[in-house]
């Protein structure tokens, strides 16, 4: 997808379809050992892509849609705005491209590939009452909704935040050209060595947690929280918004500051992205190797500019994510020193 971009002289690219389609076929082909966006997609595959792209779409729609009956049960009885049956028939739609995806590796049978369809077949056989088709239905769809939005939208926020700062993008590049060089793109390798783009990531994900609201908790026991008595049973909602902009927990809370992670470590218990502890995401190191090496990747490669002199719109869209309400649209051009390892 990079080189499709090298191929042109200065022009604007939309971010916000470029990340997406980028962690789409970094998701599917650890699943399915395919890719569903780009120039590599064989000529056979062509009808699934088209559905693939179509439900994609829909799935991601209604999943910013308001749920009003959650806050008023009696709208569920008149289907309120129609999602339900909306709901209803794009999981049928959902079932049938997910059973295709299985019963085509079922007939390949590679047990040795790596791709997650083919290890989960595999242990289907040795516990089929555990693995059946419909756990692995799960497995797929849940993976595949948590490894595309949230990655590509914290690369959306990251973007724009280096953007309207160019000095911390110009710090990126260097550090890049220092530490990895002209003759070779970043690798997760070279990771550790880039701390400034780290720091970047970790105040995007600060600033802008594409899920502004974690998975409610129920508490097992009466606990006080903060002075607030908290019966037992009380279903809870952590507002990670709020706890990453807290001026009591944070200098400047409101601020980009990448430099406040240098040498701290004490962030990882007020930074709740991935949230902590038993209930963490379980792909959070794969999340900050993925973010790190796409971010880094494109700042090696090309040079970005915002269009036009006003800083880049940072109005969020709030839904079950955070994303942004004006998709990101920049000005990129090839650095001529370094597109040729291309």
């Amino acid at each position: 997808m990079c080189r499709q971009i090298s191929y042109q002289s200065s022009h604007e690219v939309n971010l916000k379809s470029w990340f997406r389609n980028l962690l789409s076929n970094i998701t599917t082909m650890a699943i399915m050992g395919k890719r569903y966006y780009g120039d590599h997609i064989n000529v056979g595959d062509l009808k699934q892509v088209s559905v693939f792209h179509d439900m994609m779409d829909q799935v991601f729609k209604l999943m910013h849609q308001p749920k009003f009956g959650d806050f008023l049960p009696v709208l569920r009885w008149f289907d309120y705005g129609s999602l339900h049956k909306k709901l209803s028939g794009l999981m049928k739609r959902v079932d049938k491209f997910l059973e295709e995806v299985i019963e085509e590796r079922r007939r390949i049978g590679s047990c040795d590939s790596g791709i997650l369809v083919d290890k989960l077949l595999a242990l289907q056989q040795d516990e089929p009452e555990v693995y059946t088709d419909q756990i692995i239905k799960g497995f797929i769809l849940t993976i595949l909704i948590s490894g595309i939005e949230t990655p590509y939208l914290t690369l959306e926020w990251s973007m724009s935040l280096l953007l309207n700062n160019p000095k911390a993008m110009e710090t990126i590049k260097n550090e890049i050209n220092n530490n990895v060089g002209f003759n070779s793109l970043v690798q997760e390798s070279d990771l550790d060595k880039l701390s400034y783009l780290q720091n970047v990531i970790n105040e995007s994900l600060r600033l802008y947690p594409t899920l502004p609201l974690l998975l409610s908790r129920e508490a097992s026991e009466d606990i006080t929280i903060g002075g607030y008595l908290v019966p037992r049973g009380t279903m809870l909602m952590v507002n990670a918004w709020a706890i990453h902009r807290d001026p009591v927990l944070w200098d400047q809370p409101d601020m980009f500051i990448p430099e406040r992670f240098y040498g701290r470590v004490d962030y990882k218990y007020k930074m709740l992205t991935f949230s902590v502890g038993r209930r963490g995401c379980p792909g959070n190191n794969l999340g900050y190797r993925i973010l790190g090496l796409a971010l880094g990747t494109i700042i090696q490669l090309f040079e970005w500019k915002k269009i036009g002199m006003e800083e880049v719109d940072m109005t969020a869209f709030y839904g079950l994510s955070m994303a942004k309400l004006k998709p990101l649209v920049a000005l990129c051009k090839p650095r001529a020193n370094i597109t040729h390892i291309l």
